[in-house]
């Protein structure tokens, strides 16, 4: 049986799966792609290498990142520092603050926080941030990862970015010119994010009659100050330094790019030792518990990667990816094959929903190879899918920085993804639309 067959096939389970809500997806990632790993024909031990690569691969490029990186957000929340933040917010600008004005500032902090070029970290500093404003406005939590993912998406043009590189290394071309051809795709962004603000403030004020504080709230200045006296470890003393901690994170990962997890790494010990000189193992317990289910959904995610993307190197046999972008090509009709990227960028969402994004990597080679016969250059065919898809990305179980955010915004992941995929599905529409009236979308 083909790759191509076999993949299907695993799709096929992994949707019913999802859909039918039956089995946990976390039995389903682990076991279904060994199972069909071996039907591939590779044997028990091919096949632990395998994953054994891939878990390797994962956790050098984001595995460490993420242990250290939530334990030192989870570790600074506990200090109390975001809450204290957030209160003086709150007292400075009192009444003035609306919903509106904390959607905007969810926008501005993320797109400030992805300098730094990866979806997890930009997470784990936007959110532990805007949350609480989140709960105090009793605004959705849903919303602050939408409105997040929107700035990360509009930031993907940054020539250091991950994304950004692997499409370039794909297309043949040099990050730099990929990043100058991407900034307009970023640009068409703007009028989505605030379609968001206010149809989300619509929504807000349809449920709660405001778009203010609610009633009782507003008026109850030192209610999260007095919260802080019901958080043991919270250490609103070491204020500054925790700040300062926190501002030297930033700066050690935008501007001298030092590896994530070792800023993280260094911030936790700092951080754990400067607040709990005493108790600072259970401050570390307490932190590094946040991680174990993300741990679990990260390592799922490797052996299905794993077995999608395997092939031997003497290239005897493709992989699932390879086979699929190989039969797509034989398959697609005629008349649509200068418009293929195109269809494949307004699906975006609702595939990746169900398939790994690497799909689209494995697919860049066609598409450029179709559109070079149309006039079309690489850089036309690929620079549309470097922001667009970091919309499909983040409304994908398949994806780790997913569970991440969710962790962070405390709504449970696989609900969160139901319910925002018709969002960012109707977002990449809007995304396009203005695109293609700016001339930015080449026909």
């Amino acid at each position: 049986m083909s790759p191509a067959v076999l993949a299907l096939i695993m799709l096929a389970i992994v949707i019913v799966c999802i859909v039918s809500n039956k089995v946990p997806m976390n039995f389903v990632k682990f076991v279904v792609p060994i199972v069909f790993c071996l039907l591939m024909g590779y044997n028990i031990t091919e096949t632990s290498n395998i994953i054994l690569k891939q878990i390797s691969t994962v956790m050098s490029q984001t595995g460490y990142m993420l242990l250290f990186g939530l334990i030192y957000f989870v570790m600074l929340t506990e200090t109390g520092m975001f809450d204290i933040m957030v209160n003086a917010v709150i007292k400075r600008i009192g009444n003035k603050l609306n919903v509106v004005s904390v959607m905007a500032l969810t926008t501005v902090i993320g797109a400030i926080a992805y300098l730094t070029a990866n979806m997890s970290t930009t997470y784990l500093i936007t959110f532990p941030i805007v949350i609480p404003l989140f709960k105090k406005f009793k605004l959705n939590r849903d919303y602050a990862f939408i409105i997040c993912q929107m700035a990360v998406a509009a930031m993907c043009w940054l020539p250091w970015g991950i994304g950004l590189i692997m499409s370039a290394t794909m297309a043949g071309t040099n990050a730099e010119s990929l990043a100058a051809a991407s900034i307009p795709w970023g640009l068409c962004f703007i009028p989505a994010i605030v379609l968001h603000w206010v149809y989300f403030a619509y929504k807000h004020k349809k449920e709660h009659g405001t778009l203010g504080l609610p009633e009782g709230v507003e008026h109850d200045q030192e209610t999260a100050s007095d919260s802080l006296k019901d958080k043991p470890n919270a250490r609103p003393k070491m204020f500054l330094a925790n700040l300062i901690v926190f501002i030297g994170v930033i700066v050690a990962l935008a501007y001298f790019k030092i590896s994530s997890y070792l800023v993280f790494i260094a911030a936790s010990i700092i951080t754990s030792y400067v607040n709990y000189p005493k108790n600072f193992n259970d401050v570390w317990n307490k932190a590094s518990g946040t991680f174990f289910n993300v741990l679990i959904m990260l390592l799922a995610i490797c052996f299905y990667l794993a077995v999608f993307n395997a092939a031997p190197e003497d290239g005897s046999r493709l992989s699932m990816v390879a086979s699929l972008a190989q039969t797509l090509e034989g398959i697609f009709p005629a008349f649509l094959m200068r418009y293929m990227h195109i269809i494949f960028l307004i699906l975006a969402v609702p595939i990746i929903y169900f398939i790994p994004y690497q799909l689209y990597n494995a697919l860049y080679p066609l598409f450029i190879s179709v559109g070079s016969a149309f006039g079309l250059t690489p850089i036309m065919i690929i620079a549309p899918f470097v922001c667009n898809l970091a919309l499909a990305t983040s409304v994908t179980p398949m994806n780790s920085a997913t569970y991440v955010g969710t962790t962070l915004c405390e709504v449970e992941t696989e609900p969160y993804t139901k319910r925002a995929a018709p969002v960012m599905f109707v977002t990449n529409l809007v995304v396009l639309l203005v695109a293609l009236l700016f001339g930015v979308l080449h026909l």
